[in-house]
C-alpha cells in the first residue's frame, strides 16, 4: 500500500507509510513469531514485512495466553515456516521454539525433523530448541523416535532441549562450520556418533555442554583444538579421552575411567567417577577443584595431581583428613575452603 493511502471511510493508513526498517524493529520486539504474522491483517504491506523478520521466536508469550496451546500451537509453528520468505539470500538470525507442556503427547519426530531442517537451510545464528516430556515415556520401541540432527553450516550456537522423547542421530558427514556453542540435554544417543560431534563435526566449538544417555556402554572420544569448556553428563561412559589444548573447564560425571590431556586446565569438577583419572598434561595449579561428589579415594587421587588451587571443594572430614595426614606433598588452597 502506497504512503499516504486511506483506508476504506477515509481514513488515512499511516502504518503503511513507515519505513521497512521501523517495521522490523517493530515485530523483532514482539518477541513472537505468530503475533509477528498476525500484523498481516494491518496492512497487505505487512505480509511482505514480517515474513523477512530476522527473529522466529515460538512459545515465548505462552503465559500471557497469547499463542494458545496443544495441537493449534504446532500447526502455527509449521505454517509460520513455511509462510516465511523463499529469497534464499535472508538468513534467521535466531530461531527460538519453546513447546508447551499441553503439547506434549503431539509432538513427533517427523514434526520436529521438519524444524531442524528449516533450521539447517535458513538459519544463520542461534538455535534453540525446547520439548516437553510425554507422560508415558519411557517407551519400548525408540527406533520409531530417531530424530537426525542435520549439518547446520550456519548455525553458531545452538541447545536442545529433547524431553527424553527421541534417539538423536548424528550424520556420518556434514560439518556445523560456524558453531561456538552446542547443548543437548534429555535424550538418547549412539556412543560412535556422539564421537562424531565432538571431534570432527565442529572445528569451531568452544563450549559444549551435554546431558544424554547412550544406548550402550561406550568409551567416547574428545578431540577439539578449539574447545575451552566442556560439561559432560553422559550416561553409560565407560572411558572418556579428552585431547583439548585450549580446556580451560571440565565437569564430567559418571564416567568409569578418563585420561585428559589438557594443558590450559583451569577448573576441575568430577562427580561420581568409579575408576581413574589421569591428568598427565594439564599444569600444577588451578582456579577450582570440586570433589565433593567423588569417593574418599578419588578425591586424594586428585588433590595428588595438583600442587595449589584457588577454590577447593571437598565431600566430607574424612577427606580432610587423608588431606593434611596423607599426602606426601599437601595441596596449598590460596582461596576458599569448602566441605
Amino acid at each position: 500500500m502506497e504512503p499516504g493511502r486511506r483506508r476504506r471511510g477515509g481514513e488515512r493508513d499511516r502504518i503503511s507509510g513507515l519505513p521497512d526498517e521501523l517495521l522490523h524493529f517493530i515485530l523483532r520486539h514482539l518477541c513472537s513469531a505468530p503475533a509477528a504474522a498476525r500484523t498481516s491483517a494491518l496492512s497487505h504491506r505487512w505480509r511482505r514485512v514480517w515474513a523477512h523478520t530476522l527473529d522466529l521466536v515460538f512459545g515465548d508469550d505462552l503465559n500471557r495466553g497469547v499463542e494458545g496451546g496443544g495441537a493449534s500451537f504446532l500447526d502455527a509453528v509449521d505454517g509460520a515456516l513455511a509462510a516465511y520468505s523463499d529469497d534464499r539470500a535472508l538468513h534467521v538470525e535466531s530461531l527460538k521454539i519453546t513447546v508447551p507442556c499441553i503439547c506434549g503427547e503431539n509432538v513427533t519426530a517427523s514434526r520436529v525433523a521438519s524444524w531442524l531442517r528449516f533450521a539447517t537451510q535458513r538459519l544463520a545464528g542461534a538455535f534453540f530448541l525446547s520439548v516437553p516430556q510425554r507422560k508415558s515415556w519411557p517407551r519400548d520401541n525408540r527406533q520409531n523416535d530417531e530424530l537426525e540432527l542435520p549439518p547446520c553450516e550456519g548455525a553458531t550456537k545452538i541447545k536442545l532441549q529433547l524431553g527424553s522423547l527421541f534417539f538423536l542421530r548424528i550424520p556420518p558427514a556434514g560439518m556445523f562450520g560456524a558453531l561456538a556453542d552446542l547443548e543437548i540435554n534429555q535424550t538418547t544417543m549412539n556412543g560412535r556418533e556422539l564421537g562424531l560431534i565432538l571431534s570432527s563435526h565442529c572445528p569451531r566449538l568452544q563450549n559444549l555442554t551435554m546431558h544424554v544417555t547412550l544406548v550402550a556402554a561406550s568409551d567416547i572420544s574428545v578431540r577439539s583444538a578449539s574447545l575451552r569448556c566442556l560439561r559432560f553428563h553422559v550416561l553409560n561412559t565407560r572411558r572418556l579421552d579428552i585431547v583439548a589444548p585450549m580446556l580451560e573447564i571440565l565437569d564430567a560425571s559418571d564416567i568409569a575411567d578418563a585420561h585428559i590431556a589438557a594443558p590450559n586446565l583451569a577448573e576441575v569438577v568430577m562427580s561420581n567417577i568409579l575408576g581413574q583419572v589421569v591428568v598427565p598434561d594439564a599444569g600444577r595449579h588451578l582456579r577450582l577443584l570440586d570433589v565433593t561428589r567423588c569417593s574418599t579415594m578419588m578425591a586424594s587421587s586428585l588433590m595428588r595431581r595438583f600442587d595449589s588451587v584457588i577454590n577447593l571443594r571437598l565431600p566430607n572430614p574424612n577427606v580432610r583428613f587423608i588431606h593434611y595426614h596423607q599426602l606426601p606433598q599437601p595441596i596449598h588452597v590460596t582461596g576458599s575452603f569448602y566441605m
